[in-house]
């Protein structure tokens, strides 16, 4: 009895040391936002307003900034429209995948005008404002 539940424990402690070492420490650069967000909302500049649309939490989308810099979608897949590299509070960073990132086969069905540039700024800690294409913002909060 004792050897079969010896072999579960050991077993065990490996795959928990495997599942560590699968995802490093996140490059400093990006420590601060790497870990799953959440979208709560979009805005989007109209004239001299600020036209924001919430998101309930039953229609969210999530993201991921991995450990790479790379972002993510809750599938693991590039998403549609977005550039690789990123303004992080006014410094550029490139992200250079350190493990294979693909793109949404579902990008394949959408038509993106394509932003060069996309601003991302931490304005509390747990809350990240991503801007593509001058005046269009998205508000995303961290997952815990």
């Amino acid at each position: 009895m004792k050897k079969p539940l010896f072999i579960l424990i050991f077993l065990a402690f490996v795959q928990c040391r495997e599942s560590r070492k699968a995802d490093p420490e996140p490059l400093p650069e990006i420590a601060a936002i790497a870990g799953k967000w959440r979208v709560i909302g979009y805005s989007r500049a109209s004239g001299d307003s600020l036209i924001t649309d919430t998101v309930a939490r039953e229609n969210a989308v999530f993201y991921m900034f991995r450990y790479d810099g790379v972002l993510v979608n809750e599938k693991g897949f590039r998403p549609c429209c977005l550039p690789q590299n990123y303004f992080l509070n006014g410094k550029f960073f490139e992200a250079k995948p350190l493990k294979p990132v693909e793109f949404d086969p579902a990008c394949q069905n959408v038509y993106c005008a394509g932003c060069p540039e996309m601003a991302i700024t931490t304005p509390a800690a747990d809350n990240l404002l991503i801007e593509t294409c001058k005046g269009t913002y998205t508000s995303l909060v961290r997952e815990k």
